[in-house]
């Protein structure tokens, strides 16, 4: 008998790093009023979605969504470190001019070296996305939320979808994405890919 899953994969909603264009991956920011709107509307697609367990980074602009999602569907949100974002390393908390001008070098074309120095790079946050989801995919669950980042999510997409890395890139990860992976027999395929808020 063919085995059916799905998950539910969510980006967090819109932070004021987001508008400002700073990379952000291992601190927090604050929610700008779109965003503080985005967590009901994510909460409602996730209780839509109807999980039997709730994933989420330890991040609060993810945990805040996944709190409010299972306080409504009467679970508990279990945190994994590894569903956190990229680590941008010298990068962190900087625009892009700035890091720049401080003379960090940026790499998105490597799989191997970090983004930027002492950060991560892509193979980097597709082997912990894929080991989180491969020890979630232990679990009995069948139906399976996770909120987590912009870098996380297109790990996820890539490794659930078996893509190559390279694709890694090639989706457009908006705040409030929410996007569902069927899995049959633990093949993938995207059945929804939107936008909330």
């Amino acid at each position: 008998m063919i085995r059916v899953r799905r998950i539910l994969l969510v980006r967090h909603p819109e932070t004021t790093a987001n508008i400002e264009g700073c990379y952000v991956g291992r601190g927090d920011t604050p929610l700008t009023p779109r965003g503080i709107r985005q967590i009901a509307l994510l909460s409602s697609a996730i209780h839509d979605f109807a999980p039997q367990v709730i994933w989420t980074s330890p991040l609060e602009r993810a945990a805040i969504v996944a709190g409010r999602a299972a306080t409504d569907t009467g679970l508990t949100a279990r945190v994994d470190d590894r569903l956190t974002e990229l680590d941008f390393g010298q990068a962190e908390g900087l625009t892009y001019a700035e890091a720049i001008e401080q003379g960090v070098t940026f790499d998105f074309a490597s799989e191997h070296r970090p983004v930027a120095p002492g950060g991560e790079s892509r193979r980097d946050i597709l082997r912990r996305t894929s080991r989180a989801i491969d020890e979630i995919l232990t679990e009995p669950e069948d139906r399976i939320a996770i909120v987590t980042h912009g870098g996380v999510l297109r790990s996820a997409l890539v490794y659930l979808l078996e893509l190559p890395i390279s694709a890694i890139w090639a989706f457009q990860i908006d705040n409030g994405c929410v996007a569902q992976v069927e899995l049959l027999d633990e093949r993938g395929r995207l059945v929804e890919f939107r936008t909330v808020g």
